[in-house]
């Protein structure tokens, strides 16, 4: 059978002194390099021209406009003639949250109520972003504003009909100062408020979804819960676990009717790969982002707290029938063994 040739190219691999670089993946997640040499079918390649799919592997919140040139001096050739996964040239469609949802709600999928904070239009007017701003809260009642391009919950700030203008200027001036800090590497780094998005579950909590595609197919999907209205999946504790599970047990009967929507958020951003991020209101998903390189706290250690991950551990084999999407996904060798064996099948009946 004949293999499938794959280049990987990012900020420190394919490109400059490293593009010999052969060893090993940038940016790579937990057995992800060996669940790759695992599959028989599939083998990397060195030089782009000798590839039949190119995988740009980037993460976003760490790549400066000048590598974006570089890697996409490398691509540019290759367009029109071979897959590219996550192409470079559509970074900002993902990495900018207000792009993100320009995009999603010019397809009619639904994203958070937002609005953009232009700090370069008027720069020394601040009475009219904060007029714009209060409206907003007027409208909604509480939002997050927010750098349009940061992730873990870095330089985001909580604003509700209880703030005050001073501390609506004080966020407001603190991002300003953030974006610009960020200009000489990253230009597109602006301000963006977004809505929140309300619980409405009896308990208040915030439970969030996210789903992996690749080339149009789902590879895994999990929910993580907590009571705070910004968290991580390691903010999950014991006291979490009864809901952890509920919630995954019915997302596994609900992927189904799900899987399409999600298919099509992705496409909307002209992704073909990434992990979707979603709210559910009444079964149906409100998207918030797309990670084009997951590799977080789950991907590493597991779900959870250490108390978490250990029940998780303790009872796999009682849990493993109500929540096997979460097991398959710490199944990691096995997981990314299946997602470069789908890249091989894809690429296979698409060149």
């Amino acid at each position: 059978m004949k293999k499938t040739k794959i280049h990987f190219i990012g900020r420190k691999q394919g490109v400059g002194f490293r593009r010999w670089r052969y060893s090993s993946l940038e940016n790579r997640r937990k057995f992800e390099y060996e669940g790759f040499l695992d599959v028989e079918n599939i083998q990397q390649v060195r030089l782009i021209q000798n590839a039949d799919v190119v995988w740009c592997r980037v993460r976003p919140e760490h790549t400066s406009d000048l590598q974006r040139e570089i890697i996409d001096n490398q691509i540019k050739k290759m367009r029109g003639k071979i897959p590219i996964i996550n192409d470079i040239e559509i970074f900002d469609n993902y990495d900018c949250k207000d792009i993100s949802f320009d995009l999603w709600s010019k397809a009619n999928i639904a994203c958070p109520n937002y609005i953009k904070i232009d700090i370069r239009k008027e720069k020394n007017n601040l009475s009219k972003k904060i007029q714009k701003i209060q409206e907003f809260i007027s409208t909604h009642g509480k939002m997050f504003l927010r750098t349009n391009n940061e992730t873990a919950a870095n330089g985001i700030y909580s604003l509700d009909e209880s703030s005050t203008e001073i501390e609506i200027k004080d966020a407001l001036k603190a991002l300003i100062n953030r974006c610009e800090s960020f200009h000489s590497t990253r230009k597109a780094t602006n301000i963006v408020g977004v809505k929140f998005i309300r619980s409405k579950n009896e308990k208040s909590y915030q439970d969030l979804y996210r789903v992996h595609v690749l080339f149009g197919k789902v590879l895994s999907f999990y929910s993580v819960t907590s009571p705070l209205d910004i968290f991580h999946n390691i903010n999950m504790s014991d006291i979490d676990i009864d809901r952890f599970i509920q919630l995954n047990h019915d997302l596994c009967k609900k992927m189904s009717k799900l899987e399409n929507k999600v298919l099509d958020a992705a496409k909307a951003l002209d992704c073909n790969l990434g992990a979707v991020e979603f709210f559910l209101q009444d079964d149906k998903p409100i998207f918030l982002e797309l990670n084009p390189m997951w590799g977080g706290h789950a991907s590493k250690f597991g779900f959870g707290n250490n108390k978490m991950q250990n029940y998780l551990r303790e009872n796999r084999d009682q849990l493993i029938k109500l929540i096997p999407n979460i097991y398959d996904f710490m199944n990691r060798r096995i997981y990314y063994k299946n997602l470069f064996q789908w890249v091989h099948r894809y690429c296979s009946t698409n060149l």
